[in-house]
C-alpha cells in the first residue's frame, strides 16, 4: 500500500498526511485490539506507513509512564537488588516485564520476582500499566 497522498480522517492527526504521523502514534493505532467500526482500514494504513518506513512493531512491552513513577516508588528496592550494572529504571522494567511474560505467560496480571505486574494486551505486544510490590497486595488485603 502507498500511503504518500493518504490523509489521516480522525483522531488527534486528523488532516496530516500519514507520512508525518509520529512512529509511537503508528505503532499505538496498530497494537490496539479494539475493533472500532472504520478502524481496521486505519489500522492497515499505519502498519503500511510502518513498514514504509523500515520500523519494526514491538515484539516485547511498552512500558508507561505511570509503570515507571510506581515502579520507582513500589518497587525500588526490588530495582536495586536486581538490576544489572548501569541499568536505569526504564531499562530494568523492561527486561524484568519481559523476562516475566517469558516465564509466566503473557496474562494481564503476571507475579515475578515480588512484583505483581499489570499489563493491557495488545494486538501485537503488551502494555505494561503499572506495577506494585506482592508483600503490600498481602497487606492490603489483611
Amino acid at each position: 500500500m502507498n500511503t504518500h497522498n493518504l490523509i489521516v480522517d480522525f483522531g488527534k492527526y486528523n488532516g496530516e498526511l500519514w507520512t508525518r504521523v509520529p512512529l509511537n502514534y503508528l505503532q499505538w493505532l496498530v497494537n490496539q485490539k479494539e475493533n472500532i467500526q472504520g478502524m481496521e482500514k486505519n489500522k492497515e494504513i499505519a502498519l503500511a506507513e510502518i513498514e514504509r518506513r523500515g520500523t519494526k512493531l514491538r515484539s516485547d512491552v511498552e512500558i508507561t509512564p505511570h509503570a515507571i513513577d510506581k515502579a520507582s516508588i513500589r518497587v525500588r528496592n526490588i530495582w536495586h537488588e536486581t538490576s544489572l550494572p548501569d541499568e536505569g529504571i526504564y531499562t530494568w522494567l523492561s527486561r524484568v516485564a519481559s523476562e516475566a511474560i517469558k516465564e509466566k505467560g503473557n496474562n494481564e496480571k503476571i507475579k515475578y520476582l515480588g512484583i505483581k505486574f499489570v499489563f493491557k494486551l495488545g494486538n501485537n505486544y503488551p502494555i505494561l500499566k503499572t506495577v506494585m510490590p506482592v508483600t503490600r497486595l498481602k497487606q492490603i488485603t489483611n
